[in-house]
């Protein structure tokens, strides 16, 4: 008998099996993510009824992030120019405010406050929604002829794609100034905050600015539909809770850098 036991002992999956299982899974999550796009994007046809949801959840998103993003944006503004500075210490300091500038209107500021949304208001976005999952809140809606996606989709969406780039303008106007203020404080640094600002005018343009306003648009619905949908694939009690915000957070953050990436081969290109 027990020799046969171990002879119908289960096989241990391959590594290649493993990598397909997973390629699979990643197919089926950006399958369902998509699919819960255009139906939150369709559910946008409510909006002037549901708008009170809405404003509810872009105070969530957006008013209680200032703060925290008022000091992520400062210091990395204040981060950059000191390192900045060092390096050009012996070659022209001139530089620092299009750097500063540039860096921040077209990368830091749409890329640190989309991980900053994903980080705090997506995870509790999948969280919420997993809890609701779980515990059975969503069939009850369904059974009320409720549509979750409307109720309970779209005015995330909405609320994140609508603030995320008023957040970027803020982050680029936060940052900039704490860069002025090392400038201005900072004896090692050998030019005035006028002359900071002046060459940062000359380098940065309105396209600059429109570039980081696209991201902000684009990471903003990343960073909502994504929770949105591990939340409403939530499994397993309070450990899959956890487990899908986590994995919203993981996959918000490689879905932000890759269409980062891909926006700016495109801007590029129209160059």
């Amino acid at each position: 008998m027990a020799v046969e036991a171990i002879g119908h002992a289960p096989r241990r999956p391959g590594v290649l099996e493993r990598l397909g299982a997973s390629l699979l899974d990643g197919l089926q999550i950006l399958g369902e993510a998509t699919r819960l796009f255009f139906a939150a994007a369709r559910a946008t046809v409510f909006l002037p009824a549901d708008r009170q949801r809405v404003v509810v959840q872009m105070v969530r998103v957006g008013t209680d992030t200032l703060l925290i993003g008022a000091l992520l944006s400062l210091f990395v503004g204040m981060v950059m120019v000191v390192q900045a500075a060092d390096q050009l210490r012996d070659v022209s300091q001139d530089i620092l405010g299009p750097i500063v500038g540039l860096a921040m209107t077209k990368e830091l500021g749409p890329v640190l406050m989309a991980f900053l949304l994903a980080g705090r208001a997506g995870s509790a976005m999948a969280a919420e929604l997993g809890s609701m999952t779980v515990y059975d809140e969503i069939n009850a809606l369904r059974t009320m002829d409720i549509d979750p996606v409307r109720f309970l989709v779209m005015p995330r969406f909405v609320a994140a794609t609508v603030a995320l780039p008023v957040l970027v303008l803020y982050s680029d106007f936060i940052g900039v100034w704490g860069g002025a203020a090392v400038v201005a404080a900072d004896p090692a640094i050998g030019i005035p905050v006028s002359a900071y600002f002046a060459r940062m005018l000359e380098w940065v343009h309105f396209t600059d600015c429109v570039v980081g306003l696209v991201k902000g648009l684009v990471f903003g619905m990343v960073a909502s539909i994504l929770p949105c949908t591990f939340g409403l694939r939530t499994r397993g009690g309070t450990e899959g809770i956890a487990a899908s915000t986590t994995a919203a957070v993981v996959w918000s953050f490689i879905l932000i850098l890759v269409f980062d990436f891909l926006i700016v081969r495109v801007t590029f290109a129209l160059d």
